[in-house]
């Protein structure tokens, strides 16, 4: 950048006409870009949005905070002692060298990977030695709930302001998909896998004459997939109202709807998803915990009910390769260098970005023009109810009580609403007394 030299004012003055001259230019790359519509429309007024979410903050219960501190630092102890029970003797169990000792010497557990200075006890190892001795469970647990006592037990003391809430920042122009992500602390990250990590939920509370009221779209990113891709099978499913899930594990697997069961609809699901991020036989074999050729199996006839959507997954990635990017529903823009690397893994990774991005993002898209819309609808109706918090799909709001019924409506019509998609967008809203009771 050159240098601007001289009297300050005239300094000033050029700043200025800069300024004015570089926004002129930058307004007309909008419009070139077709990317004015989600500028001026979605991301301007969502900084509104934002700003008061980081002022208003979410009230927090700090003697349910204190009562957890005691459970956790229990249930680590707890843990730490049926570790060692496990391998017969104590030691550092946050020591990656220690471990590697009792796992691979002592215990003669398979060696999954070695580093420079021993053995890997990462989670991608101890997720490979599941169900080959008791402690590979427990030290997974161990793991998951020292990081949610210092992450969210400690972590949260530290943060709660002088008004007894807590105001995260929210940052809408950080990750690659165009999701929001919260900061300092990060509310949206929250363990859920563990009972004991979902009992963080109830350390948030409402506001006095208060409930917290939690509106999660279903199934967006699968109807989003739908909409996308055009396909007839899975659009017929999603406006007849018929479970995704099942519809899918009926397709793939060949039985009947009612027929259906618990097992066949849980493997469904990790196939619509995975499907989604581009998932391979031997990924869906890893997680299913099958063969590789049963999970090529599934694919495959996965891809014959829904032709269209492997059509969409060919032509995104095509399309990546020729512009360099992809776009989402509102026409969010990313751009993908990996899809033209020579490296084969890279080159992969690219390509799973190019089919999952404009999916994700524009999940992303619509909840956001989801908050603006729902926000806006608030002040015009006059109402003291406010969003306090974005969880990706899902909008935490604190409701006034004489306000309850009125707020369910506006949330669910903003919603359901924001697009006019070949699906339908549906809105799951609970309540509660915390943010546990309202999930």
């Amino acid at each position: 950048m050159t240098e601007i030299k001289g009297d300050e004012e005239q300094v000033k003055t050029l700043e200025v006409s800069c300024i004015k001259e570089l926004m002129s230019n930058l307004s007309e790359k909008l419009k070139e870009l077709c990317l004015d519509n989600l500028f001026y429309n979605v991301e301007i007024p969502l900084m509104d949005v934002l700003s008061h979410m980081e002022e208003e903050g979410f009230s927090v219960n700090r003697t349910k905070l204190d009562e957890l501190e005691v459970t956790f630092s229990g249930e680590i102890k707890k843990t730490q002692e049926e570790i060692y029970l496990l391998s017969d003797e104590e030691f550092n169990i946050n020591s990656p060298k220690q471990l590697g000792k009792i796992l691979f010497e002592k215990l003669d557990l398979p060696v999954i990977k070695k580093t420079k200075t021993g053995f890997s006890t990462n989670a991608e190892v101890l997720e490979k030695l599941k169900g080959k001795h008791p402690i590979i469970d427990k030290i997974m647990y161990y793991r998951q709930i020292a990081k949610i006592y210092s992450t969210y037990i400690e972590g949260l003391k530290a943060v709660i302001d002088s008004d007894g809430k807590i105001h995260s920042s929210f940052n809408q122009t950080l990750t690659t998909t165009g999701r929001l992500s919260s900061t300092e602390p990060n509310l949206q990250n929250i363990p859920i896998k563990y009972e004991l990590g979902r009992e963080i939920r109830k350390v948030f509370i409402p506001e006095e004459n208060s409930i917290i009221l939690s509106a999660d779209y279903s199934q967006i990113e699968l109807r989003v997939l739908a909409h996308i891709a055009d396909d007839d099978n899975f659009i017929t499913a999603f406006r007849e109202g018929i479970d995704i899930h099942t519809k899918t594990a009926s397709e793939v697997f060949n039985v009947p709807l009612d027929e259906v069961t618990p097992l066949l609809r849980s493997r469904a699901k990790a196939v619509n998803f995975g499907i989604v991020y581009g998932i391979g036989d031997f990924s869906l074999s890893q997680d299913l915990n099958i063969s590789k050729k049963e999970a090529k199996l599934y694919i495959d006839t996965y891809f014959d009910r829904y032709k269209n959507v492997r059509k969409y997954l060919t032509d995104i990635v095509t399309e990546a390769k020729e512009k360099g990017y992809v776009t989402t529903i509102l026409n969010r823009r990313r751009y993908i260098p990996e899809i033209n690397d020579s490296n084969k893994i890279v080159k992969s990774f690219g390509e799973r970005l190019a089919m999952n991005t404009p999916i994700q993002g524009s999940a992303a898209d619509i909840i956001k023009l989801a908050m603006v819309n729902v926000y806006k609808s608030l002040i015009s109706h006059k109402l003291k109810s406010r969003i306090i918090l974005q969880v990706h799909d899902e909008l935490i709001l604190n409701v006034y009580k004489d306000e309850t019924e009125q707020v369910k409506k506006i949330v669910k019509q903003e919603m359901e609403h924001v697009l006019d998609l070949k699906v339908p967008l549906l809105v799951d809203i609970n309540e509660g007394d915390t943010w546990y009771e309202a999930k």
